[in-house]
């Protein structure tokens, strides 16, 4: 048996070659079943949170529209108290408070 090189491969370092890559061989099949394994489980998580995600978004989207009521109450509570204010002004002028 030879190398690349052209040189000449004893049986023993022969041997021990083919048994270093039959330990990698099942070095890396033991790692292809762990890494199925792995994947298994993360789509299971992912498949388990994905209510719980989707519960956090529905609650975000629920943030957004209480804040734009928020934004939208401010001016008109503004305007509704210049109108009581309008209103009670008109009342004493009139003098229906007494």
């Amino acid at each position: 048996m030879q190398d690349d090189y052209g040189d000449a491969i004893n049986t023993q370092t022969a041997a021990a070659i083919n048994a270093r890559l039959d330990e990698g061989d099942a070095r890396m099949t033991r790692m292809e079943r762990e890494l199925s394994a792995n994947t298994a489980a993360t789509e299971q998580v992912r498949a388990n949170t994905a209510d719980l995600v989707e519960v956090f978004r529905a609650a975000q989207g629920a943030f957004r529209v209480l804040n734009w009521i928020g934004k939208a109450a401010k001016p008109l509570g503004y305007i509704a108290s210049a109108c009581a204010a309008c209103l009670g002004f008109w009342a004493a002028l009139k003098g229906h408070l007494k």
